[in-house]
């Protein structure tokens, strides 16, 4: 039971709070997923409508997304879908080759690990590619590595890298249609199990390292960046 304090200091949950949370849910998840491409006009009147609720939570909405980077606005004009910037994408892999090696390593220091859930998350991987089910391969993509991070028990990684997953979410649904690179990124993730499992934290490094490097290259390809 909670004692007088500790209800007196919380209150009961509206509906009209939770609005914008939901508003956020729906116009991220269309940003992330391309239905709502970059330098897209964004008319809060015509988002009102397509949720079904007011302006109000649509402009909250809009305000958590500018905060992490998905939506562009100025004060007197409309806001739009942010530009996907390269070298923001390529300073996260930057980071993200570091971070992936020395997450293997430690997991290959590791023998005794159970890696079920990410051979899981592998063979629903590999059947998403036979069903070019490009959500599905984008979510378990992110499944996987986050699995990584929490396999090495590091909540640091796993903070910094939630802010991140957003930015190459959307990056990811333009390379992932391309021919044979899903099947390519499953096998690398396979291979990166493998090397864990051999209990060469160098071999480990070296092969998440290099799946990581090579995911830049990729993804950077279509923005017509220099690498």
């Amino acid at each position: 039971m909670l004692d007088s304090e500790a209800a007196a200091a919380m209150k009961p949950i509206s509906i009209k709070s939770v609005l914008p949370v939901r508003a956020a849910e729906e116009i991220r998840a269309a940003i992330v997923g391309g239905a709502l491409p970059p330098g897209t006009r964004i008319k809060q009147e015509e988002l009102a409508a397509r949720l079904g609720v007011s302006r109000e939570p649509v402009r909250q909405a809009l305000l958590v997304l500018q905060g992490e980077g998905l939506v562009c606005a100025a004060p007197g004009r409309t806001a739009t879908v942010a530009a996907l910037d390269p070298q923001y994408i390529a300073e996260i892999y930057e980071l993200r080759e570091q971070i992936d090696g020395l997450v293997a390593a430690t997991v290959a220091k590791r023998p005794a690990f159970d890696l079920a859930r990410l051979d899981e998350i592998v063979e629903r991987g590999r059947r998403a590619v036979r069903s070019e089910n490009v959500t599905q391969l984008i979510e378990l993509d992110v499944a996987f590595h986050s699995g990584l991070y929490e396999a090495a028990n590091n909540r640091v990684l796993i903070d910094v890298m939630r802010g991140q997953w957003n930015h190459i979410r959307r990056v990811m649904g333009m390379v992932l249609r391309k021919s044979g690179y899903p099947e390519r990124v499953w096998k690398e993730h396979a291979a990166i199990l493998e090397a864990m499992r051999s209990g060469s934290p160098r071999r480990a490094r070296a092969v998440a390292a290099h799946h990581t490097r090579a995911a830049k290259l990729i993804l950077l390809s279509p923005l017509g960046t220099p690498h």
